[in-house]
């Protein structure tokens, strides 16, 4: 009787044991898959997309040819790789190019680093019926040391007419093709940092039409031209000109004595004369300004690399500047 009660209270306390034990074992396994859960999730938030792009194998120097052996294929997480970066698929644009700027080893290679082998003509970078004409620095007044190519400037001639001093727009929106040697492609491509950077130029070559081209040699010519920096995106002519001295252009001269009804003088025993009597000058009697209007509006030449559009003559430029 004491054996049996003494079994039943074993199996008793091994049934709960085991209960135990196989709970244990099912927390232990749960637990092991979630850990394997959150480290499997953690590793593929780690995970970054990534991108083969063209980089340089190694340091290279500005005017070198590439070819397969410069290039070389690296990842780079695809939120870092800039828009105009090159894939694997692009070798064959690359290979050939000559490098603008000096490359380090791994640098990511874009289109703007490359530039075609052998030189090119100036003259292909002109639109059909457009003219580059070259003046010298000393010729162009204002701003053309600070000229870069692409800028647009206006041009200014002064000139003497019927003895008084004019001055008005003779282009406007003209665009800068070249500053001595250097050409916008040539800036774009150094950035002004490398071998230009220092460089001084004597001579500034700009894009026009053909009618443009004559206007602007008869100003050197006969008058003194002035360059103004124009906002690249500014698209509209100026009709301002001005005429005679400074005094005039800036208001403050005034007019001569004003007659009034003769006075009788009397020289010693001679007959008595009379001359004009003579009044003070009104101070508020001001001429007006000598700045006017054109009687048309100019045009835009850069505009004329896209939608030639025709000009009027010099001789009707300088008629409408001298009326009064």
């Amino acid at each position: 009787m004491k054996s049996k009660s003494y079994r039943r209270l074993l199996n008793k306390h091994s049934a709960i044991f085991g209960m135990a034990i196989a709970a244990g074992l099912m927390a232990a396994w749960s637990a092991q898959a979630y850990l394997a859960d959150k480290a499997a999730q953690i590793e593929r938030n780690a995970q970054v997309p990534q991108v083969e792009r063209v980089v340089a194998a190694y340091d290279l120097a500005a005017g070198s040819v590439l070819s397969s052996d410069d290039l070389a294929i690296r990842l780079f997480p695809t939120s870092l790789v800039s828009s105009d970066s090159l894939g694997p698929i692009d070798y064959s644009i690359l290979e050939g190019k000559v490098l603008r700027t000096n490359l380090q080893s791994g640098d990511v290679i874009v289109p703007s680093h490359v530039k075609q082998a052998g030189s090119q003509a100036f003259s292909s970078q002109l639109f059909k019926g457009r003219r580059a004409i070259t003046m010298p620095v000393d010729a162009i007044n204002s701003v053309s040391g600070l000229l870069q190519p692409g800028d647009l400037i206006d041009l200014y001639v002064s000139f003497e007419y019927d003895r008084r001093r004019i001055t008005a727009p003779l282009l406007q929106g003209v665009l800068v093709l070249a500053t001595g040697r250097m050409t916008q492609e040539d800036a774009e491509g150094s950035g002004f940092t490398g071998q230009f950077a220092g460089d001084s130029y004597h001579t500034v070559t700009l894009d026009t039409d053909p009618e443009d081209a004559v206007k602007l040699v008869a100003a050197r010519e006969s008058g003194t031209i002035t360059a103004v920096l124009r906002h690249p995106t500014d698209q509209l002519a100026s009709t301002k000109a001005s005429r005679g001295d400074l005094a005039t252009l800036l208001g403050v001269n005034r007019s001569g004595p004003v007659a009034t009804p003769r006075a009788t003088v009397l020289y010693g025993n001679t007959t008595p004369r009379r001359v004009p009597r003579l009044q003070a000058p009104d101070p508020s009697n001001r001429v007006s300004t000598g700045v006017f209007d054109l009687p048309y509006t100019p045009t835009i030449s850069s505009l004329g690399r896209f939608n030639p559009v025709p000009q009027l003559s010099t001789e009707v430029l300088m008629e409408s500047e001298v009326q009064p």
